[in-house]
């Protein structure tokens, strides 16, 4: 079980991911953040545990995992419209990124780079982007690294 500090870090973790954000290993020290293995794990388990909700919420662009997800990216609730049809758009892929059969911790941080590339694409999206680099104090052309 993770504890409330573990669990914090590692939701602020999949925004990291989400929209590629660089944290050094030793920011992540100093802000005890988790780590992109840790991310990856709890990507993992989350995907994983939420296998059913996600093909529906995909299915409809809306649901439980498509706000976790935009909690997660900072996405402004009026965003989230936006931001669910593009996942729907995009379902096939990304259902098949999170098959349950080949899932490892480096798909599931796959699966969400590619959620937040495909956000990207969107301008009001990349907006909460860029919202999300400046909240965590990041470059806005942060990579992530591994």
């Amino acid at each position: 079980m993770l504890s409330a500090t573990t669990l914090a870090a590692t939701v602020i973790g999949l925004g990291v991911v989400i929209w590629r954000v660089a944290v050094s290993a030793e920011r992540r020290r100093q802000r005890r953040e988790a780590n992109p293995e840790e991310v990856g794990r709890a990507a993992q388990v989350y995907l994983r545990a939420r296998t059913h909700q996600l093909r529906e919420d995909l299915a409809l662009g809306a649901g439980p995992t498509v706000e976790d997800l935009a909690a997660a990216a900072y996405i402004r609730r009026e965003n989230l419209g936006t931001f669910g049809k593009l996942l729907r758009a995009n379902r096939g892929e990304l259902l098949a990124l999170a098959d349950t059969r080949s899932l490892t911790p480096e798909r599931a941080l796959a699966w969400l780079e590619r959620v937040g590339e495909l956000a990207r694409t969107d301008p009001k999206l990349d907006e909460d982007r860029l919202a999300f680099l400046a909240a965590q104090g990041e470059e806005v052309t942060a990579e992530v690294t591994r």
